[in-house]
């Protein structure tokens, strides 16, 4: 979920108004009292289990944005944000107010699905009990896990979102995805081929990615792409060797970098220098701005002194920048984990998870380490029933010359633009790309790039068009506009826990 609009949760938990509960009632009147003026929401039933339909139903927010020149309706447009923590219906009520151009509006019902575990749809409220619970030190989340993750993962989403199609009435989907979201966009290609009206996988995850560690390997390749562009090692080839090499100290033993001008790096300092090497453009703390003078004169000449200052005054001036709500990012974060684990394919042992730590390494020397660290094992122990994802692949003859939009960014640090490349080739000739250069981000249609809103707006009102393949060059948008939708409001693909 993204974490400007985080509140809702508060009455899930409290007043059981939402997720899992049997009071129908209840759960009416609340989706009319939270709704986002500018939609009509309600709870849609859907099989626990799709493999017993006719079993245990529970319950899917979502929220519809009527189209403002019914006469000339197209369909639904339907919307998510990615993560997988990431609920739809308020973002989608914040695209439809402030990014989605009038042609998109007049001709679509613009839609939100909060899939389950996020926002007031089922398992939410559960999910967030066991992470409040985990996080004060009062129990954890397997129980949790082995009662609902099974029915999280993303085929059971990804059927929603059809018995959502048909529940709106409409003969095929016209969906707009980012980030997780292209998971959920391509595997429904896969499996519903038949019912695809429209497509946008925009920063795409791999679509043959069989386990959580084959997604973090790909992930830390990206990073080290990201480091070579803001640093320039093609101009500067020391400054790689000398970060690979203060990295490679903070991930021993000694877990301290000491500079010539006898400062010292922490390993968590360090750490922090590394995530912020990588941050996005549209990060309303400017993580990158407020270190890069520093990062370079510490890899140029061996000093810390102002590197060391910077982060202490970014610290400062960021502490509590933005509303956050905990318990949501808890649930979040127990949510991403659930999902991800549930999904994979090929699942490692723990020997496997310990193994893995050479292709990291081989993926980046300098964010090999300290990814491992802290990705590697996060499925470790996983006791819940997985039901395994479909690798997305040959999917030109599948879709019978329909047009999927493909959006991708050369320097995305969440979705390397080797998936990018990787899901084209797997469209073959449905695939139609464009690629943002020149800007660290992630999340690229309707965030105030023009080539690539119109290039998305073009697809989605003649997906039967071909898109002609463009590269959009996005340094000038980078350099004086932040790329928020409306100000203080964050385009909600931007700010949210995972993908």
């Amino acid at each position: 979920m993204y974490k400007l609009m985080s509140g809702l949760l508060t009455c899930l938990v409290l007043a059981g108004c939402g997720g899992g509960s049997d009071d129908q009632f209840s759960k009416n009147n609340y989706a009319t009292q939270s709704c986002p003026s500018n939609m009509t929401c309600g709870f849609m039933k859907a099989p626990k289990d799709y493999n017993n339909p006719n079993g245990e139903q529970v319950d899917i927010y979502y929220g519809v944005h009527k189209a403002l020149d019914p006469a000339n309706r197209i369909g639904s447009l339907i919307l998510n944000f990615g993560g997988p923590s990431a609920e739809a219906v308020v973002g989608a009520s914040k695209m439809a107010t402030y990014a989605l151009p009038q042609e998109i509006l007049n001709r679509f019902d613009i839609v939100g699905m909060d899939p389950r575990g996020t926002g007031q749809s089922a398992y939410a409220r559960e999910l967030t009990d066991c992470a409040v619970a985990k996080n004060r030190g009062q129990g954890d989340c397997t129980v949790t896990y082995q009662q609902y993750a099974p029915y999280l993962g993303s085929n059971s989403v990804v059927k929603d979102i059809d018995r959502l199609r048909n529940h709106l009435g409409d003969e095929k989907l016209t969906f707009l995805g980012y980030s997780y979201g292209t998971r959920l966009g391509s595997l429904y290609a896969h499996t519903f081929p038949d019912r695809v009206r429209a497509i946008v996988l925009d920063s795409p995850m791999s679509p043959t990615a069989a386990n959580n560690v084959e997604l973090r390997i790909g992930n830390t390749a990206g990073y080290d792409k990201v480091a070579a562009f803001r640093l320039d090692y093609a101009t500067y080839p020391s400054r790689e060797t000398r970060y690979q090499d203060i990295a490679t100290t903070l991930y021993s033993s000694a877990q301290v970098y000491t500079a010539n001008d006898g400062q010292a790096l922490s390993k968590k300092d360090g750490a922090d220098v590394m995530d912020y090497t990588v941050a996005r453009d549209s990060s309303r703390k400017k993580e990158w701005s407020a270190i890069r003078s520093g990062l370079k004169e510490l890899l140029d000449n061996d000093k810390l002194i102002t590197l060391k200052n910077e982060l202490s005054i970014h610290r400062i001036t960021s502490y509590n920048s933005g509303y956050s709500n905990l318990n949501d990012e808890l649930r979040g974060s127990a949510l991403f984990k659930a999902v991800v684990c549930t999904d994979e394919r090929l699942p490692l042992s723990e020997n496997e998870m310990l193994a893995s730590e050479l292709g990291y390494k081989n993926a980046s020397a300098l964010f090999g380490g300290k990814t491992y660290a802290e990705t590697a094992k996060l499925c470790n122990g996983w006791s819940a029933r997985r039901d395994p994802i479909a690798p997305v692949t040959d999917m030109a003859s599948a879709l019978g010359g329909k047009q999927i939009l493909i959006i991708g960014g050369l320097y995305d640090p969440a979705t390397p633009y080797t998936w990018t490349e990787e899901m084209v080739a797997n469209f073959g000739a449905s695939a139609s790309k464009v690629t943002v250069d020149n800007y660290v981000d992630h999340g690229f249609s309707y965030s105030k790039i023009s080539c690539v809103d119109q290039k998305t707006t073009a697809y989605l009102l003649d997906p039967e068009t071909k898109i002609v393949e463009e590269t959009c060059n996005a340094s000038a948008l980078s350099q004086s506009k932040s790329f928020m939708i409306a100000p203080d409001i964050q385009h909600p693909a931007k700010d949210v826990i995972g993908w």
